[in-house]
């Protein structure tokens, strides 16, 4: 089924195609949520929040392609579930260690990815990350989308690359400072 014909059965009401949603992007969503929160249980949650977002949101939207506008929903429910999480932890009293302090803090490029669309900088910001994405090698690229938008752990990334898991923290590193010069460049400071 083609996504014009999703957004089509979205506008029209059509409560099937929250099955056609669930069984052609719903792994993929799963996959994308339990890799931010490390829960599947929480993960399958956002999968639902997110079906229900596309529920909610289309119409009046009408997202092309229909694909990363699901994933980024996705990602943001996720990671918005995670912020929660960390915070009551916060309030518990509980002493974090340096990893959750570390994730709640953020990466300066999650935080990118995640851009909340509240600024008048957001399709600068967009189409300076899709410009650094056009500048990198194939494999860059998947080294960086699947740490940074996947969040991918840096084991599984390295074993898909067939690289050491020292060779990809590397990698990534150079592609961190890689991207802080061309945003630099376009203007856009960090």
């Amino acid at each position: 089924m083609e996504d014009s014909t999703i957004i089509t059965m979205l506008f029209a009401r059509t409560e099937e195609v929250l099955t056609v949603l669930q069984d052609r992007y719903g792994r993929l969503c799963l996959g994308i949520a339990k890799n931010i929160l490390g829960n599947r249980e929480d993960a399958e949650e956002c999968v639902n929040d997110t079906l229900d977002a596309l529920w909610n949101r289309i119409p009046p939207e009408k997202p092309e392609p229909l694909l990363p506008y699901i994933l980024r929903i996705t990602r943001n429910i996720a990671l918005n579930r995670r912020r929660a999480s960390l915070a009551q932890k916060r309030c518990a009293g509980e002493n974090l260690s340096l990893e959750t302090i570390r994730e709640e803090a953020g990466d300066v490029l999650a935080e990118l990815a995640v851009y909340d669309g509240n600024d008048v900088d957001e399709t600068a910001l967009r189409d300076a990350l899709n410009g650094f994405l056009g500048t990198l090698k194939r494999e860059e690229r998947i080294l960086f989308l699947r740490r940074y938008w996947f969040e991918d752990p840096v084991p599984e990334i390295a074993a898909m690359l067939g690289i050491t898991e020292n060779h990809t923290r590397v990698r990534l590193t150079r592609l961190k400072e890689k991207l802080r010069r061309y945003l630099e460049k376009e203007g856009i400071i960090i």
